[in-house]
């Protein structure tokens, strides 16, 4: 099975990238790095086939790909977590899909989903809502 596709109109959906502007908003922890670091790992082995490929500490960057039970269609998650101007743990995350079978929605229920299990890994109080 291919997971990436070819040929004109056969490209993925935009992701979700929440770094810009008309993505979703970031999630802010008033936890240390490492804490948040140290949950992504504990998130991702929740999820029986998500596996995390790439994972750099000093960037603040990992890569998840995130295959669906049936079919194994893959999609991709990235999440940034660094720290912001007033020393607060800040993550954001961006999801695509890799294959034209699965689009946007997809994407973003991964991406909801990612976070919903940060935000219970680090704790129910650490999260800040803005």
């Amino acid at each position: 099975m291919r997971d990436r596709p070819r040929g004109q109109g056969a490209e993925a959906a935009p992701p979700a990238d929440t770094r810009s502007a008309d993505g979703p908003p970031g999630r802010l922890y008033a936890a240390p790095f490492a804490r948040v670091w140290d949950a992504i790992p504990s998130v991702v082995a929740r999820r029986r086939l998500w596996r995390v490929v790439h994972a750099d500490e000093e960037l603040g960057l990992a890569t998840i790909v995130c295959r669906l039970p049936v079919s194994g269609i893959a999609g991709d998650l990235s999440v940034w977590v660094r720290l912001d101007d007033n020393g607060l743990t800040r993550v954001d995350a961006r999801a695509g899909a890799r294959s034209r079978w699965t689009g946007p929605r997809t994407a973003r229920r991964r991406l909801d989903r990612f976070l919903a299990g940060l935000d219970r890994a680090v704790g129910p109080d650490a999260r800040i809502r803005t």
